[in-house]
């Protein structure tokens, strides 16, 4: 499996916000960040409950308690089922660093979206 592997189009990621596909036995994903347009690869599958982690939403991450929250600066990766949330650039839930979604280098070429695993 090892090596570079085409999973979607430049058109679909850009509609959708993001590409997935089965390579290997595993599901793995292209998701866009919609403010700065950057590009990650990742395991499509939250360590927590092996939701499909793709599907979640990138945010900023906010701290603090009802009523004071603040922003951080820090895009994450938000899972769509409980709310947990991922280091975009490590895959490390920044919550309980001993959760880790597994993360990959992505390139883009001729309108095609490529990961390497």
């Amino acid at each position: 499996m090892s090596g570079w592997h085409e999973i979607g189009s430049v058109a679909e990621l850009e509609r959708e916000g993001r590409v997935v596909a089965r390579i290997g036995g595993r599901e793995l994903g292209v998701v866009r960040d919609p403010r700065t347009g950057e590009l990650h690869g990742l395991r499509n599958r939250c360590p927590h409950s092996g939701a499909p982690i793709c599907f979640g939403s990138i945010v900023e991450r906010a701290v603090g308690a009802p009523g004071r929250y603040a922003t951080t600066g820090r895009r994450v990766l938000r899972c769509p089922w409980h709310g947990w949330e991922y280091d975009l650039e490590t895959g490390r839930c920044v919550d309980d660093p001993r959760m880790r979604v597994a993360v990959y280098p992505v390139r883009v070429e001729a309108g095609r979206v490529f990961v390497e695993a």
